[in-house]
């Protein structure tokens, strides 16, 4: 049976791979939180900014960004999978909302009398 500890090193060869992954996993879902409230715009805006910050192309001088722009593949792809997921998860839940709303609605109808 694998253990946590296993995985973990099969996909993280470092300990900075793995922190640079759980704060490209936390970013995206702060991304995510703020995109299923409906803050879209905002949330967007949010993404974009960890992208480029973690790419090195707006500057940014903390000690958690060194860890990123050591290794952005890890955060880069935890952050669009984390995002992603919520973003699509939105769309289905809206478009399921919607298709509900109409068998309802459908149901609620009377036939009419001729």
């Amino acid at each position: 049976m694998a253990t946590v500890e296993t995985v973990l090193s099969s996909i993280f060869s470092t300990i900075p791979e793995l922190h640079s992954g759980q704060l490209g996993l936390l970013s995206g879902v702060l991304v995510g939180v703020l995109y299923w409230h409906g803050y879209r715009r905002p949330a967007l805006a949010l993404l974009t900014a960890f992208y480029l910050l973690a790419l090195g192309i707006v500057p940014g001088t903390t000690r958690g960004l060194i860890v990123v722009q050591a290794n952005p593949w890890y955060f880069c792809s935890f952050l669009l999978v984390a995002s992603l997921g919520v973003i699509v998860a939105t769309a289905v839940r809206a478009r399921v909302t919607r298709s509900s709303r109409r068998r309802t609605r459908r149901a609620d109808d009377k036939p009419s009398d001729w």
